[in-house]
């Protein structure tokens, strides 16, 4: 009885070995070839990419003076940070010249930060004195 069984689990397993066929993975064996993903004879479709770009720098002449003037100002008065520095900016057509007293080489990068970041394109000139020097 016993070598009855056997012998059916091994038919069993030899016909499911072999409805696979030559050629066809075995269970938990990766294929040996992927098949292509555009039929024989044709070419992937390629569109040309335009290159890629820089966004034009802005000119000083696209923002004028007051306007960057304005702008460093506002947010000089409304970063908490520099509340209470006496911060001023005169700006030309060239440059952006920040001037003043504050207390910390922090406040004094960030003072920077913001003139640099509304400059426009201008030359940022940096005239701010530190009270406290690190």
């Amino acid at each position: 009885m016993k070598r009855l069984l056997c012998s059916l689990v091994f038919l069993a397993g030899t016909a499911a070995l072999g409805q696979l066929g030559p050629g066809q993975p075995q269970p938990g064996q990766p294929p040996q070839s992927t098949p292509p993903t555009f039929p024989e004879g044709q070419q992937s479709p390629r569109h040309p990419m335009p290159p890629d770009q820089q966004a034009p720098s802005p000119t000083p002449e696209a923002t004028s003076s007051d306007q960057i003037q304005q702008q460093i100002t506002q947010q000089f008065s409304m970063e908490p940070k520099l509340a209470g520095m006496n911060l001023r900016t005169e700006v030309d057509e060239a440059s952006v010249v920040v001037s003043g007293i504050v207390d910390t080489v922090e406040q004094h990068d960030l003072a920077l930060r913001i003139a640099q970041s509304n400059a426009g394109g201008r030359n940022v000139v940096d005239k701010i004195q530190v009270k406290e020097k690190a």
